[in-house]
Protein backbone atom coordinates (compact mmCIF):
# COMPACT_ATOMS: atom_id res chain seq x y z
CA UNK A 1 0.00 0.00 0.00
CA UNK A 2 1.13 3.23 -0.77
CA UNK A 3 2.43 6.27 1.68
CA UNK A 4 -0.61 8.47 2.80
CA UNK A 5 -0.21 11.82 4.76
CA UNK A 6 -0.55 11.88 8.06
CA UNK A 7 -0.50 15.32 9.50
CA UNK A 8 0.71 14.52 12.61
CA UNK A 9 3.52 12.61 11.71
CA UNK A 10 7.66 13.88 10.78
CA UNK A 11 8.35 14.49 7.45
CA UNK A 12 11.76 14.12 5.88
CA UNK A 13 12.15 17.99 4.08
CA UNK A 14 10.91 20.87 4.75
CA UNK A 15 10.75 23.73 1.93
CA UNK A 16 10.72 27.34 2.39
CA UNK A 17 9.92 29.68 -0.36
CA UNK A 18 9.70 33.10 -0.54
CA UNK A 19 7.06 33.70 -3.62
CA UNK A 20 4.10 32.26 -5.28
CA UNK A 21 5.65 31.71 -8.47
CA UNK A 22 8.59 29.87 -7.41
CA UNK A 23 6.43 27.14 -5.76
CA UNK A 24 3.93 27.03 -8.32
CA UNK A 25 5.67 24.20 -10.86
CA UNK A 26 6.58 22.36 -7.91
CA UNK A 27 2.83 22.29 -6.18
CA UNK A 28 1.83 20.78 -9.11
CA UNK A 29 3.80 17.87 -8.81
CA UNK A 30 3.06 17.12 -5.30
CA UNK A 31 0.23 14.67 -4.15
CA UNK A 32 -2.48 14.07 -1.43
CA UNK A 33 -2.29 17.79 -0.53
CA UNK A 34 -3.33 19.00 2.99
CA UNK A 35 -3.23 23.02 3.55
CA UNK A 36 -4.03 25.08 6.76
CA UNK A 37 -2.75 28.29 8.26
CA UNK A 38 -0.54 28.41 11.73
CA UNK A 39 -0.25 32.06 12.58
CA UNK A 40 -1.80 33.83 9.90
CA UNK A 41 0.95 31.42 7.07
CA UNK A 42 0.02 29.02 4.83
CA UNK A 43 1.83 26.14 5.28
CA UNK A 44 0.97 22.92 3.22
CA UNK A 45 2.07 18.87 3.20
CA UNK A 46 2.02 16.17 0.78
CA UNK A 47 3.99 13.47 -0.70
CA UNK A 48 6.46 13.90 -3.51
CA UNK A 49 8.46 11.01 -4.59
CA UNK A 50 6.34 8.95 -2.21
CA UNK A 51 8.26 10.70 0.65
CA UNK A 52 6.22 12.79 3.20
CA UNK A 53 7.12 16.55 2.81
CA UNK A 54 5.78 19.98 4.21
CA UNK A 55 6.33 23.76 2.75
CA UNK A 56 5.59 27.19 2.96
CA UNK A 57 5.68 30.31 1.13
CA UNK A 58 7.18 33.01 3.56
CA UNK A 59 6.71 36.50 1.37
CA UNK A 60 10.20 38.29 0.68
CA UNK A 61 13.08 38.93 3.52
CA UNK A 62 14.65 37.36 6.20
CA UNK A 63 12.00 38.22 8.83
CA UNK A 64 9.35 36.11 7.08
CA UNK A 65 11.80 33.29 6.02
CA UNK A 66 12.62 32.69 9.88
CA UNK A 67 9.29 32.54 10.91
CA UNK A 68 8.29 30.54 7.92
CA UNK A 69 11.56 28.12 8.79
CA UNK A 70 10.63 27.78 12.63
CA UNK A 71 6.79 26.93 12.03
CA UNK A 72 7.93 23.73 9.66
CA UNK A 73 10.15 22.64 12.02
CA UNK A 74 7.86 22.94 14.94
CA UNK A 75 5.58 21.16 13.36
CA UNK A 76 6.55 18.84 11.11
CA UNK A 77 9.88 17.85 12.71
CA UNK A 78 11.49 17.71 8.76
CA UNK A 79 15.33 15.89 8.95
CA UNK A 80 16.39 18.42 6.41
CA UNK A 81 14.88 22.21 5.33
CA UNK A 82 15.40 23.69 1.42
CA UNK A 83 15.23 27.08 1.03
CA UNK A 84 13.79 27.12 -2.59
CA UNK A 85 13.67 29.49 -4.85
CA UNK A 86 14.97 31.99 -7.30
CA UNK A 87 18.56 33.85 -6.86
CA UNK A 88 20.12 36.58 -9.06
CA UNK A 89 23.66 35.68 -10.42
CA UNK A 90 26.79 37.47 -9.30
CA UNK A 91 29.48 34.77 -10.79
CA UNK A 92 29.72 35.13 -14.49
CA UNK A 93 30.19 31.76 -15.20
CA UNK A 94 26.29 30.93 -13.95
CA UNK A 95 23.60 31.36 -16.89
CA UNK A 96 19.89 32.09 -16.57
CA UNK A 97 17.70 29.18 -15.33
CA UNK A 98 20.86 27.15 -14.12
CA UNK A 99 19.91 25.06 -11.36
CA UNK A 100 22.74 25.50 -7.89
CA UNK A 101 23.15 23.90 -5.01
CA UNK A 102 25.87 26.32 -3.37
CA UNK A 103 28.14 24.69 -0.46
CA UNK A 104 27.55 27.91 2.31
CA UNK A 105 25.33 30.38 2.68
CA UNK A 106 26.25 34.22 3.79
CA UNK A 107 25.18 36.78 5.40
CA UNK A 108 25.70 40.30 3.41
CA UNK A 109 23.99 42.39 5.97
CA UNK A 110 26.58 40.92 8.88
CA UNK A 111 29.89 40.19 8.02
CA UNK A 112 30.61 39.29 11.27
CA UNK A 113 28.44 36.45 11.62
CA UNK A 114 30.06 32.84 9.83
CA UNK A 115 29.41 31.72 6.46
CA UNK A 116 27.11 28.36 7.76
CA UNK A 117 27.60 25.19 5.53
CA UNK A 118 25.31 23.32 3.91
CA UNK A 119 24.53 19.60 4.06
CA UNK A 120 26.92 18.24 2.22
CA UNK A 121 25.85 14.22 2.64
CA UNK A 122 22.64 15.10 0.75
CA UNK A 123 24.78 17.90 -1.76
CA UNK A 124 27.50 16.51 -3.14
CA UNK A 125 25.64 13.74 -5.43
CA UNK A 126 24.05 16.22 -6.58
CA UNK A 127 26.71 18.47 -7.54
CA UNK A 128 28.43 15.96 -9.51
CA UNK A 129 24.91 15.72 -11.40
CA UNK A 130 24.44 19.19 -12.39
CA UNK A 131 25.69 22.03 -10.17
CA UNK A 132 29.03 23.84 -9.50
CA UNK A 133 29.76 22.38 -5.98
CA UNK A 134 31.55 25.22 -4.28
CA UNK A 135 29.17 28.11 -4.66
CA UNK A 136 28.62 30.48 -1.74
CA UNK A 137 24.89 32.38 -1.68
CA UNK A 138 24.88 35.68 -0.26
CA UNK A 139 21.64 36.74 1.71
CA UNK A 140 20.49 40.56 1.44
CA UNK A 141 18.36 43.20 2.34
CA UNK A 142 17.12 44.24 -1.29
CA UNK A 143 17.09 43.13 -4.77
CA UNK A 144 20.34 43.77 -6.64
CA UNK A 145 19.30 45.34 -9.55
CA UNK A 146 22.72 47.17 -11.35
CA UNK A 147 25.46 45.57 -13.41
CA UNK A 148 27.66 47.52 -11.17
CA UNK A 149 26.80 46.70 -7.09
CA UNK A 150 26.55 42.31 -8.50
CA UNK A 151 30.14 43.07 -9.60
CA UNK A 152 31.35 44.78 -6.32
CA UNK A 153 29.50 41.92 -4.25
CA UNK A 154 31.58 39.41 -5.96
CA UNK A 155 34.34 40.85 -5.44
CA UNK A 156 34.00 41.57 -1.44
CA UNK A 157 32.81 38.34 -0.80
CA UNK A 158 33.27 36.12 -3.60
CA UNK A 159 29.90 34.83 -3.74
CA UNK A 160 28.58 33.52 -6.83
CA UNK A 161 24.71 34.77 -6.37
CA UNK A 162 22.41 36.59 -4.51
CA UNK A 163 18.87 35.95 -2.74
CA UNK A 164 17.34 37.91 0.16
CA UNK A 165 15.95 34.58 2.41
CA UNK A 166 18.43 31.72 2.35
CA UNK A 167 21.14 32.68 5.41
CA UNK A 168 18.20 33.24 7.70
CA UNK A 169 16.70 29.93 6.55
CA UNK A 170 20.32 28.51 7.71
CA UNK A 171 20.14 30.17 11.11
CA UNK A 172 17.27 28.51 11.88
CA UNK A 173 17.72 25.11 10.83
CA UNK A 174 21.55 25.54 12.43
CA UNK A 175 19.96 26.55 15.44
CA UNK A 176 17.16 23.45 16.15
CA UNK A 177 20.11 21.00 14.84
CA UNK A 178 18.11 20.56 11.46
CA UNK A 179 20.35 20.29 7.99
CA UNK A 180 19.83 23.19 5.48
CA UNK A 181 20.46 22.88 1.54
CA UNK A 182 19.91 25.71 -0.37
CA UNK A 183 18.04 24.93 -4.38
CA UNK A 184 18.02 28.26 -6.05
CA UNK A 185 17.55 29.26 -10.12
CA UNK A 186 19.84 32.03 -11.52
CA UNK A 187 16.66 34.22 -12.67
CA UNK A 188 19.13 37.20 -14.14
CA UNK A 189 22.70 36.73 -14.54
CA UNK A 190 25.59 39.23 -13.62
CA UNK A 191 25.76 41.10 -16.77
CA UNK A 192 22.07 41.74 -16.60
CA UNK A 193 20.42 44.63 -15.00
CA UNK A 194 16.24 44.55 -13.79
CA UNK A 195 14.15 47.26 -13.44
CA UNK A 196 14.25 49.06 -10.74
CA UNK A 197 10.07 48.62 -10.22
CA UNK A 198 11.33 44.69 -9.62
CA UNK A 199 13.01 45.71 -6.09
CA UNK A 200 9.77 47.73 -5.21
CA UNK A 201 7.96 45.09 -6.01
CA UNK A 202 10.26 42.36 -3.79
CA UNK A 203 10.12 44.39 -0.52
CA UNK A 204 8.28 42.78 2.54
CA UNK A 205 5.05 44.13 2.43
CA UNK A 206 1.60 43.11 2.04
CA UNK A 207 -0.38 41.89 -1.06
CA UNK A 208 -2.35 45.09 -1.51
CA UNK A 209 0.71 47.48 -1.15
CA UNK A 210 2.66 45.38 -3.86
CA UNK A 211 -0.36 45.55 -6.12
CA UNK A 212 -0.62 49.38 -5.92
CA UNK A 213 3.50 49.37 -6.04
CA UNK A 214 2.86 48.07 -9.21
CA UNK A 215 -0.10 49.67 -10.43
CA UNK A 216 1.80 53.04 -9.51
CA UNK A 217 4.70 51.45 -11.89
CA UNK A 218 2.62 51.06 -14.97
CA UNK A 219 1.14 54.31 -14.07
CA UNK A 220 4.77 56.18 -14.22
CA UNK A 221 6.10 54.12 -16.77
CA UNK A 222 3.75 52.01 -18.90
CA UNK A 223 7.01 50.05 -20.76
CA UNK A 224 7.02 48.47 -17.39
CA UNK A 225 4.06 46.38 -18.51
CA UNK A 226 6.56 44.70 -21.42
CA UNK A 227 9.17 43.96 -18.49
CA UNK A 228 6.89 42.46 -15.86
CA UNK A 229 5.13 39.85 -18.90
CA UNK A 230 8.80 38.79 -19.82
CA UNK A 231 9.82 38.30 -16.43
CA UNK A 232 6.43 36.50 -15.03
CA UNK A 233 7.25 33.96 -18.65
CA UNK A 234 10.78 33.59 -17.49
CA UNK A 235 9.49 32.53 -14.15
CA UNK A 236 7.42 30.42 -14.59
CA UNK A 237 10.18 28.44 -17.04
CA UNK A 238 12.41 28.92 -13.87
CA UNK A 239 9.63 27.72 -11.72
CA UNK A 240 9.65 24.59 -13.63
CA UNK A 241 13.62 24.12 -13.32
CA UNK A 242 13.22 24.44 -9.68
CA UNK A 243 10.66 21.66 -8.92
CA UNK A 244 12.74 19.29 -11.21
CA UNK A 245 15.66 20.38 -8.70
CA UNK A 246 13.85 19.54 -5.56
CA UNK A 247 12.31 16.49 -6.86
CA UNK A 248 16.37 15.34 -7.08
CA UNK A 249 16.49 16.25 -3.94
CA UNK A 250 13.86 14.42 -2.25
CA UNK A 251 15.19 11.04 -4.68
CA UNK A 252 18.61 11.57 -3.45
CA UNK A 253 17.28 11.26 0.06
CA UNK A 254 17.59 7.08 0.38
CA UNK A 255 19.35 7.23 3.91
CA UNK A 256 16.63 4.78 5.98
CA UNK A 257 17.22 7.37 8.45
CA UNK A 258 15.37 9.73 6.71
CA UNK A 259 12.45 7.76 6.30
CA UNK A 260 9.47 8.42 8.44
Amino acid sequence: MPPSVDSAADCCLGIIFALPIEAHSFEQTVSEVISYRANSLGISRGLLADRPIAWAVSGCGEVAAARATQLIIDGHHPVRIVTAGFAGGLDPGLTRGQLVLPSQLLDGSDRQRPPLPIDRELAEPLWDASSPGNTTLLTVTRVITDVATKKALHHSTGAGLVDMESYAVGAVAAAANVGVLACRVISDTADEALPEEVAKLSQPQSTMRRLGAALGALGRRPAAAVDFWRLWEQSLTHSQVLAAGLTDIISAMTDPSDRH
